[in-house]
């Protein structure tokens, strides 16, 4: 009698057990690039910005995570504990930035 398999070792696609690599949005390299640039942001209890780091002068924090939800549709990454972070090469959040400045004059 052969003895059985342990549970949760069923190696079929899309069953537990499973082993899956994390999944980057377009090249992981540029993910997990040196040079890439963060911006950080807290969240309160109630899901509004406490804190986002990067935030040009004269815009909310609020706002400012507004414009970057909608113009970069794959560049937000959230953590535990009401904390997220984007992630962008310095060129692309130096446009996004004077972007956003422009559109307040």
């Amino acid at each position: 009698m052969s003895e059985p398999d342990p549970p949760f070792t069923d190696r079929r696609p899309g069953v537990a057990g499973e082993l899956r690599p994390p999944v980057f949005p377009g090249d992981e390299n540029k993910w997990r690039g040196a040079g890439m640039e963060m911006v950080h942001v807290v969240f309160s209890n109630d899901g509004s910005v406490k804190k986002i780091s990067g935030c040009p002068e004269g815009v909310g924090g609020q706002d400012w995570f507004n414009f970057l939800s909608r113009k970069t549709c794959d560049r937000y990454e959230s953590l535990s504990g009401g904390r997220g972070v984007f992630r962008f090469e310095k060129e692309e959040i130096e446009a996004l930035a004077g972007e956003v400045a422009g559109n307040r004059k």
